[in-house]
């Protein structure tokens, strides 16, 4: 299942938002972060799973949303896991990397 996620870029810094995960998902419902694919520091791929969010229907693993099209490092979890979280709240943040043999 692909999640399309709110991005917004601020000087090549990316801030990646709670997406809305169902139909009927406001920001009444919690969402517990279960677990995180991810670190601090980590590289993370594009399309590769970001993290795994608890919602009322169920379990939802997320992936680096769409508009990741090249490697980016994981700065900030602005979430950790077993914390509650709600739609449009910040999740992740990533810096693009653009010579990854330099890693």
């Amino acid at each position: 299942m692909i999640i399309r996620i709110g991005a917004k870029n601020r000087m090549s810094v990316k801030e990646i938002y709670v997406p809305k995960l169902f139909p009927t998902h406001t920001i009444r419902e919690i969402l517990v972060v279960e677990q995180w694919y991810v670190r601090e520091g980590d590289v993370l791929q594009p399309k590769a799973l970001m993290v795994s969010l608890e919602a009322p229907p169920g379990f939802f693993d997320i992936p680096a949303p769409p508009e990741i099209t090249v490697p980016h490092r994981v700065i900030h979890l602005c979430v950790g896991r077993g914390e509650k979280t709600r739609l449009h709240e910040p999740l992740i943040t990533l810096e693009p990397i653009f010579d990854v043999q330099s890693e």
